[in-house]
């Protein structure tokens, strides 16, 4: 004999099952992308040269708790935003102490030029506050955060 309600029942179950492994597949799915975004986010501080630039570079001294290796050298453009965004600016680095936009280090004239962008944990030069535009000598070290960055031209 045909019973409705058992199959019915049978039907519900069977699409519950589907889709808590719909589900899980999407879960996996999304822990993998973000993997992967991580990588690649961490592969920008690897250990490969940067180009040489005519501006100057800065070396990270000290990399908090960034991905980004001590000794990684990220070359200067005559003005370059610091920070944590990807999207805005020229060095992105993944410290959870760096603003979005953290300082910006201009090239005017011959001297560079280190300014905070309204920061929440301040920027320093040799440990001193950058309260307002303040020029950077090379092998100074400009702290944002808890990285430390040295000036080389």
């Amino acid at each position: 004999m045909f019973d409705i309600a058992n199959t019915s029942i049978d039907i519900v179950i069977l699409l519950l099952r589907v889709a808590v492994v719909l589900l899980l597949y999407f879960f996996l799915w999304q822990v993998l992308r973000f993997v992967v975004r991580d990588l690649q986010y961490a592969g920008q501080g690897g250990a490969a040269a940067a180009p040489a630039s005519p501006y100057g570079q800065l070396v990270v001294l000290r990399s908090g708790q960034s991905s980004v290796a001590a000794g990684k050298v990220f070359p200067l453009s005559p003005s370059t935003i610091i920070g944590r965004s990807m999207e805005s600016c020229e060095i992105a680095l993944n410290d959870s102490f760096l603003s979005q936009q953290h300082a910006r280090l201009e090239l005017r004239g011959d001297q560079w030029v280190l300014e905070d962008l309204g920061s929440t944990n301040g920027t320093f030069v040799n440990d001193i506050e950058v309260r307002d535009p303040t020029i950077v000598e090379e092998g100074d070290i400009i702290r944002l955060g808890r990285i430390e960055l040295r000036l080389v031209r």
